[in-house]
């Protein structure tokens, strides 16, 4: 019986650490998919706009892989939720900087363009000028 109890106790305690063990892991993968994606955002950062967010997200992703060594996972989960919504709204800051890009490029091209227009306007009243004195020369 009581090597009975022993081995119960023994099999709970080998079962929990096997429990740490797997939280560990799973923390671990979802730190190494956080960090991928970091590197991924700054691919997509052609403007280098968001450049600081980039570099805090890192900081918290390393703050992340430390509590996570320290087995404070709880804390681990609240920094990945933190990462989460920081990548997120690196997202939206890199989207709003390639749409103000764009804008940016249009209005240079519309500029551009009324500029032409502009001077087809003044070549063309300099052509009916000369058209009119033209024909007030041959009357």
């Amino acid at each position: 019986m009581r090597i009975r109890t022993i081995l119960v106790a023994v099999s709970l305690v080998g079962l929990s650490s096997i429990v740490v063990a797997g939280e560990a892991d799973d923390l671990q993968r979802m730190i190494d998919t956080a960090k991928q994606n970091a590197k991924d955002l700054e691919g997509l950062d052609e403007q280098k706009s968001v450049r600081e967010e980039l570099t805090m997200l890192r900081v918290w992703l390393d703050a992340a892989w430390r509590l996570r060594s320290d087995a404070k996972f709880d804390e681990v989960r609240v920094v990945l939720d933190r990462c989460q919504a920081q990548g997120d709204m690196i997202r939206q800051k890199i989207a709003a900087a390639k749409l103000s890009a764009e804008a940016a490029r249009k209005e240079d091209e519309l500029k551009r363009m009324r500029a032409q227009v502009a001077k087809t306007k003044e070549a063309i009243q300099a052509a009916m000028l000369q058209k009119a004195a033209l024909e007030g020369r041959s009357k």
